[in-house]
């Protein structure tokens, strides 16, 4: 790999594989099945990825890959019950509710983690969701409302504690 090769992979997963485990770790809940799907993904930039226009089309280009990683993993014959456990995207110290918010995220339809987890934490839009995910921008905001509604109802017990 020559030095230029080099630099950019270097850049790019400084940049981008911690947000890219998070994403890896709301599909799985498995910290080492995340760190393989990271390590897939990245190996696909090295050898296998088209020329990108710009930064955030590498940036677009690698959650899309995560997310398709995610969605074979899942469909694989290697998938098994995953235990949820305290790690939870990466954050330790929680208080029960956040971490009760955050098992629940983990448990929704995999079709609204990466819309949820790009929104709310990585503060994507919804145009740039739709793009990254190639989604329609309704659809996005479709998947945001509908994963919003399963999570409200499943945290309705805290609505009685105010």
């Amino acid at each position: 790999m020559d030095k230029e090769k080099e630099k950019e992979f270097n850049t790019a997963y400084d940049l981008y594989a911690d947000m890219l485990y998070k994403i890896a770790y709301l599909h799985t809940a498995d910290k080492s099945e995340s760190e393989d799907i990271l390590q897939e993904v990245f190996i696909k930039l090295l050898y296998k990825s088209p020329s990108f226009k710009d930064s955030e089309h590498k940036k677009a280009w690698l959650i899309k890959t995560t997310n398709n990683q995610c969605k074979d993993f899942l469909k694989s014959s290697r998938r098994k019950t995953l235990p949820l456990n305290d790690e939870i995207l990466g954050e330790e110290n929680f208080d029960d509710k956040k971490l009760d918010v955050r098992n629940k995220l983990l448990k929704l339809d995999s079709k609204y983690k990466t819309v949820l987890y790009l929104y709310y934490y990585e503060d994507y839009t919804v145009e740039m969701i739709a793009g990254t995910l190639s989604l329609s921008k309704s659809n996005v905001k479709m998947r945001l409302k509908r994963g919003r509604e399963l999570l409200k109802n499943e945290l309705e017990e805290y609505s009685n504690e105010r």
